[in-house]
C-alpha cells in the first residue's frame, strides 16, 4: 500500500532506483519523476538500468543521468524497483541488491509476483507514473514542468496515447493537470513517435513483411531478427508498438512479436497484445515465465526462433480454443 511506500521512504536515507530490461516511456518516466521526488525530500538517489536510454527518450529531463554501469561498490539504503513484475526483469542490476537490502516495489501489473519487503502493487493504476503521481500528491511535494513531462510520457505511452483499456477517467484527470504545468501534448507526440530515421523505416518494412495469420484469422504475428538490424542498421528500440500493427488486423484477438535477443542468441523475447475479452494474455506469458496484463504482457523463451514460435503458438490456440488445461 502507499502508506506502507511512504513510511519506508522516510525512514531511508539513500535509494537505488531501478525498472525492468527493456526500457520504454513507462519504466525511464516513472523513474526520473521519483528521483526528483526523493531529491525533493532531501533523499540521495540514483538511477541504474541494465539498459541503456533509447534515442528517441533522450530527450527526457536528466536521462543522462541514468546509468548502466553495475558498480558493487554502490551505498544505499533501498532499492526501489518500478514497473517490473519480477525480480529477474531487472537483469544485471540484481547484482547490486543483497538479500538483506530493503526492497520498495511500486508496480501495476497484475502478475507482481510482490517480490520487496514494501509492496504496492495496484492493477487498476494505467502506469508506473500514474503511481509515482500519486506519491507526489500524498507527500505534498510540488510538481515542475519537467516532472510533469516525465509522468505525462509514463502514462501517454503505457496507454497507448489513452487508448488502451487501462486508461480510466482518473487517468485522463491526472493527464490533465500534468498538462497545466506547461507540457506540450504535440511535441511530445512528435519526439516519441515521430522521429524516426530511413533505417527505422526500413526496419519496419522488413518486420511487416513477416506477418503471419493463423488459419483462423484470430492470430497474427511478427517476427524480428538479429538479421533485419544488421542490414538496416536500425535502432531495436524504436520496434516498441510493431505488434500494434499485427493487433489491428481486423478479428485478430491475439497478435505476438518474437523478438531475437541481440545479446543471447539462444533466447527469444515475446510481446503479446490482447484484443476484446476473450483472452488473457498475461496467463499466456504466465505460462512461459513472463507476465504483465490481461491484454498486454510478455515473456523470454530460451530456444530457436523456430522452436519457439511453434510452442508459444501451441499454447495460444490451446487457450483460444479453451483446451488449456496444463500449467508450467
Amino acid at each position: 500500500m502507499i502508506t506502507k511506500v511512504i513510511e519506508a521512504i522516510k525512514k531511508s536515507s539513500s535509494f537505488l532506483i531501478t525498472a525492468h530490461v527493456n526500457l520504454e516511456g513507462d519504466s525511464l518516466g516513472s523513474q526520473l519523476a521519483m528521483k526528483e521526488l526523493l531529491n525533493n525530500l532531501g533523499k540521495a538517489a540514483f538511477i541504474v538500468d541494465s539498459d541503456s536510454v533509447p534515442e528517441h527518450y533522450k530527450f527526457l529531463p536528466k536521462a543522462e543521468e541514468i546509468s548502466k554501469r553495475i558498480d558493487k561498490n554502490l551505498v544505499f539504503d533501498a532499492a526501489l524497483i518500478l514497473d517490473c513484475p519480477t525480480l529477474k526483469r531487472i537483469g544485471k542490476v540484481k547484482d547490486l541488491i543483497s538479500k538483506d537490502k530493503l526492497i520498495i516495489n511500486i508496480d501495476h501489473h497484475v502478475s507482481n509476483e510482490k517480490f520487496g519487503q514494501v509492496n504496492w502493487v495496484d492493477p487498476n493504476a494505467s502506469s508506473a507514473g500514474e503511481m509515482v503521481y500519486r506519491l507526489f500528491k500524498e507527500m505534498g511535494v510540488s510538481l515542475t514542468k519537467e516532472i510533469a513531462l516525465c509522468l505525462y510520457i509514463a502514462i501517454l505511452t503505457d496507454t497507448g496515447s489513452f487508448n488502451y483499456d487501462n486508461t480510466s477517467s482518473v487517468t485522463h484527470e491526472i493527464a490533465g493537470e500534468l498538462l497545466g504545468y506547461g507540457v506540450d501534448p504535440a511535441r511530445v507526440s512528435e519526439d516519441v513517435y515521430e522521429r524516426r530515421s530511413v533505417a527505422d523505416i526500413k526496419f519496419l518494412g522488413m518486420v511487416l513483411s513477416t506477418l503471419q495469420v493463423n488459419k483462423t484469422g484470430d492470430v497474427a504475428y511478427l517476427e524480428i531478427t538479429r538479421n533485419m538490424l544488421n542490414q538496416t542498421g536500425a535502432d531495436v528500440s524504436k520496434s516498441e508498438g510493431f505488434v500494434n500493427y499485427a493487433r489491428s488486423i481486423d478479428k485478430v484477438k491475439v497478435a505476438i512479436i518474437f523478438k531475437e535477443d541481440l545479446i543471447d542468441s539462444g533466447r527469444i523475447n515475446v510481446s503479446f497484445r490482447a484484443k476484446g475479452d476473450d483472452v488473457d494474455v498475461n496467463k499466456i506469458a504466465a505460462y512461459f515465465g513472463g507476465g504483465g496484463h490481461a491484454k498486454a504482457s510478455g515473456c523470454i523463451v530460451d530456444g530457436r526462433p523456430d522452436e519457439v514460435k511453434r510452442k508459444v503458438l501451441a499454447k495460444v490456440e490451446e487457450v483460444l480454443r479453451g483446451r488449456d488445461t496444463s500449467s508450467r
